[in-house]
C-alpha cells in the first residue's frame, strides 16, 4: 500500500514539472514574440474598390507605425497573396520602407500601396490578406504577421451574347442558336431560357420554346438551339424576339439566422429582346426553250423561291464552252420578279464543240427583299447543235414540199378549169347544131305546105 502511494506521489510530481515547463515555454515564446513586435502597428487604411468584385484589380493602402521607444532600421513589408488573391505581373509584393523612427519622431510612420488580382470564382464575403513585416536591423529586429480583412462583393449576372442567324427565309427550316454568357462573378445554376416572336410568326419545330441549363460557370457561354420555321407567306420585314432567362441567385439563396441556415429559393430574371429579319434571298430556275435559225438561244427564268426579287439581271459570264457572238450582249435586264413569276431571255451563243451537251453557267444578280444586292450562280446542261438546227432543215424541206404541193394544186385547178371550159364550149356547139337542124326541118315543112 505504501508503495502504491509512493508511485502516485512520483507521478503527481512529474506531471507538475511537465506542466510547469510547458507554461514556461509558452511564456518564453510569448515574450519572444512581444520582443520582436517592438510596438509596431500594421493597419489597413483603405481598399480600392471597396468592396472589390471577383476578377477585378484591388489596390490596398497599408499603414505601418512605430509606437516603441527605439528606432528600427532596414524594415520591409511583404504581402503573401493566397486564394482568392493573386499576384499581378509587374507588381511588387515586397516594399523596403527603410527606418521607422521611435514614437517621438516624425518618420515613425509609413504608408505602402500594393496591387493584387481577385480570382473570378470567389463568392461574396470577407477574406484575410496576410501581411509580413520584418527588419534586418541586428539591434532592434522585428518580425510580425498580420491579417488584413478585405471585402469582396460577388454578383450573378448573365446576358444573351449572340444569336447565330440574323435572317430567316420564309418556309425554310432553320436552326436558331442562342449564346448565354455568365458575365457575373458566381456560377449560374438551374437556368431556364425561353423566347417568343411577335404574333407567333416564328415557331419552334419538334420541341418547345423553353430549354433548361444546369450550370453556367463564371465567364462561360452555354448554347441552346431550336429548330424553327416561319410561314411561307410571311411578309418580309424585321420582327421582335422576346427572350427571358431565369436562374438561381446563389448569393441570395442562403440566409444565416439564429435558428440556422434557411433556403430562400430566390430566382433572378433577365428579360431582353432582339430583332430578326424574315425574308431576304430567293431561288431561280433556268430552262432552255428554243433556238432560232440565226443562233439565238431562248431561256426561261423563273423565281421559284419564297421572296420577291427586284432589278433582276441575268448574265453569261466568260467561260470555256460558250461564247457570245455577233456583238451581242452577255447580260439581259429582266426587271422585277415576284415569287412564282417567270420571263424569257435571249442570248446569241456559240458552242465550243457541236453535237454534245455542254454545261453553261449563268449569273443572276438581284436586290433581295432586305435591300441587299445578291448574286446567284446557275449551271444548265445544254445540247450544242449547228447554226442551222435540224428543226430548220426540216422546215426547209417542209417548205419545198409545200411549194411542190402548191404547184400541183394549181395545175389540177387549171386542168379542171380547162375541162370545165371545154365542156361548156361543146355544149354550146351541140345546142347550136340542134338549133340549125330545127331550122332546116321547119323550112322543109314550110316548103311541103307550099306545094
Amino acid at each position: 500500500m505504501a508503495f502504491k502511494q509512493f508511485v502516485i506521489f512520483i507521478c503527481i510530481i512529474l506531471l507538475y514539472l511537465f506542466l510547469s515547463s510547458g507554461n514556461a515555454f509558452a511564456a518564453t515564446t510569448l515574450d519572444t514574440n512581444r520582443s520582436l513586435d517592438k510596438g509596431i502597428n500594421v493597419n489597413l487604411l483603405n481598399q480600392d474598390p471597396d468592396p472589390v468584385k471577383p476578377g477585378d484589380v484591388l489596390e490596398v493602402r497599408i499603414s505601418i507605425e512605430n509606437t516603441g521607444y527605439s528606432d528600427i532600421e532596414n524594415c520591409y513589408l511583404e504581402i503573401k497573396p493566397e486564394y482568392p488573391f493573386r499576384a499581378l505581373s509587374g507588381e511588387k509584393l515586397t516594399e523596403n520602407i527603410g527606418t521607422l523612427g521611435k514614437r517621438s519622431e516624425d518618420d515613425r510612420r509609413r504608408i505602402v500601396k500594393f496591387k493584387l488580382g481577385i480570382e473570378n470564382d470567389v463568392n461574396e464575403g470577407k477574406y484575410p490578406l496576410k501581411v509580413y513585416l520584418y527588419s534586418t536591423d541586428n539591434k532592434n529586429k522585428i518580425s510580425l504577421t498580420r491579417e488584413l480583412t478585405i471585402d469582396i462583393d460577388s454578383e450573378s449576372n448573365a446576358e444573351i451574347e449572340y444569336i447565330n442567324v440574323e435572317k430567316l427565309i420564309p418556309g425554310e427550316k432553320t436552326k436558331l442558336t442562342f449564346g448565354i454568357k455568365n458575365v457575373g462573378n458566381s456560377p449560374l445554376k438551374n437556368s431556364m431560357f425561353s423566347w417568343e416572336c411577335t404574333n407567333d410568326l416564328i415557331l419552334p419545330v419538334g420541341s418547345s420554346n423553353v430549354k433548361h441549363i444546369n450550370l453556367i460557370d463564371v465567364g462561360e457561354t452555354a448554347n441552346v438551339s431550336f429548330d424553327v420555321l416561319t410561314n411561307v407567306n410571311t411578309k418580309p420585314g424585321l420582327y421582335k424576339l422576346d427572350m427571358v432567362l431565369t436562374y438561381d441567385d446563389i448569393e441570395e439563396l442562403q440566409t444565416i439566422t439564429e435558428g440556422g441556415t434557411i433556403e430562400n429559393q430566390k430566382r433572378k430574371t433577365i428579360e431582353s429582346k432582339a430583332g430578326i429579319y424574315i425574308g431576304g434571298t430567293t431561288d431561280f430556275d433556268i430552262s432552255f426553250m428554243e433556238k432560232s435559225p440565226e443562233g439565238a438561244y431562248t431561256f426561261s427564268v423563273s423565281n421559284i423561291g419564297n421572296n420577291g426579287a427586284n432589278s433582276v439581271k441575268i448574265s453569261v459570264p466568260l467561260q470555256e464552252n460558250w461564247t457570245i457572238t455577233d456583238g451581242g450582249s452577255n447580260s439581259v435586264i429582266l426587271g422585277n420578279l415576284q415569287k412564282g413569276d417567270y420571263t424569257i431571255a435571249d442570248f446569241n451563243l456559240k458552242p465550243k464543240t457541236l453535237g454534245q451537251e455542254l454545261p453553261i453557267k449563268f449569273e443572276i444578280s438581284y436586290t433581295s427583299s432586305d435591300g441587299m444586292r445578291q448574286v446567284e450562280e446557275n449551271v444548265l446542261s445544254l445540247y450544242a447543235s449547228s447554226t442551222l438546227p435540224v428543226s430548220s432543215k426540216m422546215s426547209e424541206e417542209s417548205s419545198g414540199s409545200s411549194l411542190f404541193s402548191y404547184k400541183l394544186i394549181v395545175l389540177i385547178l387549171l386542168g379542171a378549169a380547162g375541162i370545165f371550159i371545154y365542156r361548156i364550149r361543146q355544149k354550146k356547139i351541140k345546142e347550136k347544131n340542134a338549133e340549125g337542124n330545127l331550122t332546116d326541118e321547119n323550112q322543109m315543112e314550110e316548103e311541103k305546105i307550099g306545094e
